[in-house]
C-alpha cells in the first residue's frame, strides 16, 4: 500500500469502523420551561373551603368542575379572590384578587397585570378590565381590588381572567388564570 492509501484507510477506519461508542441520538423536543414547571392547578370553590382554607366534607359535591374558581394554588404561585364587606344593591362593592409568589419566585414588577372581567347580569363594573394602575405591588405579592355595583338582589358571580407574571433570578413565567367568586347582594 502506498502512503496516501494507508492514510485514507486509517481515516476511514477511525471515522466508521472503530468507534465503539453509540452515536448520540437526537434529543426529543422539549416543552417551554413554563409548561414543564406548571402543575395542574389545585382549585377549590369558595363554598368548598372551611374557615381554615381546607376542603369541607359536606362540600364534596359542589367541587364538580367549576368554570372558574376563587383559589388557584400551584407550585410557584397562589391566587385567591376574596370578598370585602357586605354587598347592597346600588352601593359600590369590592372583591380582592391576591397573587402570592412561592419559593424562589417573586412578582414581576414590569409586567402589565390586568384582570379582564366577565360580564355578569345584575352587576355593573366601572370598566371591562382592571389594569396595572389599580395594582399594589410588593416583593412577593400583588393585590388587585375589583370594584363593582350590584344592580339586583341575589347571588352573583364576580369573575374574570387574571394575566400575571412571577420570576426567579433566571426566568419569568407569564400566566393567565380564571377566578370567580359568588357574592350575595341584599
Amino acid at each position: 500500500m502506498t502512503l496516501p492509501r494507508i492514510a485514507l484507510s486509517v481515516l476511514l477506519v477511525s471515522a466508521f469502523g472503530c468507534n465503539k461508542e453509540t452515536p448520540p441520538t437526537a434529543e426529543q423536543p422539549r416543552a417551554p420551561e413554563a409548561l414543564l414547571e406548571a402543575k395542574p392547578p389545585q382549585t377549590q370553590t369558595a363554598a368548598a373551603l372551611n374557615a381554615q382554607g381546607t376542603p369541607s366534607p359536606q362540600a364534596a359535591d359542589t367541587q364538580a368542575t367549576p368554570a372558574a374558581v376563587s383559589k388557584v394554588s400551584e407550585a410557584n404561585f397562589e391566587l385567591t379572590m376574596t370578598p370585602k364587606g357586605a354587598y347592597k344593591v346600588g352601593q359600590a362593592g369590592e372583591v380582592t384578587v391576591l397573587l402570592e409568589a412561592k419559593g424562589a419566585f417573586k412578582v414581576n414588577e414590569q409586567y402589565p397585570y390586568k384582570f379582564k372581567l366577565k360580564e355578569t347580569q345584575g352587576i355593573k363594573f366601572p370598566g371591562p378590565v382592571v389594569g396595572k394602575e389599580a395594582v399594589k405591588l410588593e416583593h412577593k405579592r400583588v393585590t388587585l381590588p375589583v370594584g363593582f355595583t350590584p344592580e339586583a338582589a341575589g347571588k352573583h358571580s364576580i369573575g374574570g381572567q387574571l394575566s400575571f407574571s412571577v420570576c426567579t433570578d433566571d426566568k419569568c413565567l407569564i400566566e393567565k388564570r380564571d377566578l370567580a367568586l359568588e357574592i350575595q347582594a341584599d
